[in-house]
């Protein structure tokens, strides 16, 4: 009878331990395909940026660009930035970030993706 009840105490704190965990685990899955989507969302627009020629790039060009569907089935509320920022030696940098809330409604850190291109000789090729 001993036995019985020490087995049904360690039984009983096994099954309180595991219902936490296991909807900590579920949370953190949640969190990382998010993470993964915002990345991945930033990728997608950072490499069609990078085939449109820099003299295209402008501010209201940069103002257009949107979050995709499927992005927006896993982030609702996102939304993406993106700068454009002259450097030096011909070189011009492009900063995209997407942000979002997270289902506490406070917003995340955004994720950023920065990138560096080449300016076009102003007055084109000859």
């Amino acid at each position: 009878m001993l036995e019985l009840v020490i087995g049904a105490i360690i039984l009983s704190v096994f099954f309180s331990i595991m219902g936490p965990m296991l909807h900590w685990i579920q949370i953190s899955k949640r969190t990382n395909e998010r993470h993964l989507a915002a990345m991945q969302e930033l990728s997608s627009k950072m490499e069609r940026l990078s085939a449109i020629p820099s003299s295209d790039l402008n501010d209201e060009y940069l103002q257009s660009l949107a979050v995709s569907e499927s992005t927006r089935t896993l982030l609702p509320d996102a939304e993406l930035t993106a700068s454009l920022t002259p450097g030096e030696q011909q070189m011009q940098r492009l900063s995209l970030a997407i942000s979002w809330t997270n289902a506490a409604g406070r917003p995340v850190e955004p994720k950023r993706l920065t990138a560096w291109f080449p300016l076009e000789p102003k007055g084109g090729t000859e």
